[in-house]
């Protein structure tokens, strides 16, 4: 079998995990390493479970997005899912997830099933939450099938199609960066479209990943900055916001990369060999911030 080795790898999300608390990093990167060879289960493994935790905001976006997914193999495949069809897929696929954490269900694979924050800490979830759930979804299935704005998304033909929802890789710096567009084609004048869809409300931060998948664009399928278009689709919000692509953009978003590399690279270690040094990795301080973490169960900064 070919040995695994924790080596360094970027992508936005992780590189906003390392900015928010290192402490955060090490817990979900380097902590929980092999858990899977522990014997008898321990430190490692108590830490994965941590770091498989998802909030009930994050899980219920995460379910549009498969819903979403799901409704692209169906166009493929010659059918098309209407508004209904979209908002129930995305309700049975949170009711699945909701039954798996809160039972005994995702202890079964607890590195692949849903587990949520709300529910291993023991917080009540009020009903006017799950029912804001229920009407998110309403607003995304509806804007997503029926909305001009996304008319060109509903009509590019599957053989234009560059992505959905499809993991890939390639090498900034000798370091591996994730990728994974949400949506992306090329129109008949052979324009490359990369769409991102979000349920939450707009950040800064969902500009700077979009530009990092126009870099994955040209490296993995050789397109000109010029002819990428960049469009966040904001489906709660029932917004679209287009994003220019151009050298001077590319540019800055490949030194805010390479910054942030050579900071993971610094305090990046092996796990398996090398011992653990906690100064490279302190906790950012914040105690709003530490009392929401999902880490907090075994970090000393969150029970002070």
């Amino acid at each position: 079998m070919t040995e695994i080795k924790c080596e360094l790898s970027w992508s936005a999300s992780r590189a906003r995990e390392f900015g928010r608390c290192k402490r955060e990093y090490y817990y979900a990167r380097y902590a929980s390493w092999n858990w899977w060879g522990e014997r008898p289960r321990a430190e490692k493994y108590d830490t994965m479970i941590l770091k498989c935790l998802t909030s009930l905001p994050a899980f219920a976006g995460d379910r549009m997005h498969v819903a979403l997914e799901k409704w692209f193999h169906h166009k493929q495949a010659g059918t098309t899912m209407n508004t209904a069809e979209l908002y129930e897929e995305a309700v049975e696929l949170f009711r699945e997830g909701w039954r798996q954490s809160s039972t005994d269900g995702w202890k079964a694979r607890p590195n692949k099933a849903t587990h949520l924050e709300e529910h291993h800490y023991g917080l009540e979830i009020p009903k006017d939450r799950t029912d804001y759930v229920r009407e998110m979804f309403q607003r995304c299935a509806k804007y997503f099938s029926e909305s001009p704005d996304l008319a060109p998304v509903r009509e590019a033909h599957p053989d234009t199609w560059r992505s959905v929802e499809s993991l890939d890789t390639y090498q900034f710096m000798g370091t591996k960066v994730y990728a994974v567009p949400d949506f992306a084609y090329i129109d008949s004048e052979y324009q490359v479209h990369i769409w991102d869809w979000k349920t939450g409300r707009p950040r800064e931060e969902d500009d700077f990943q979009l530009y990092t998948y126009a870099l994955y664009a040209c490296e993995k399928w050789g397109a000109d900055p010029d002819s990428i278009h960049l469009h966040a689709a904001y489906l709660n919000a029932e917004k679209v916001k287009h994003l220019k692509v151009d050298i001077d953009h590319l540019s800055i978003v490949q030194d805010r990369m390479s910054e942030s590399v050579r900071e993971m690279m610094e305090v990046h270690y092996d796990p398996d060999v090398d011992p653990v040094e906690m100064a490279n990795w302190p906790t950012s301080g914040a105690p709003d911030g530490c009392a929401r973490c999902r880490f907090r169960a075994i970090c000393e900064s969150a029970n002070n």
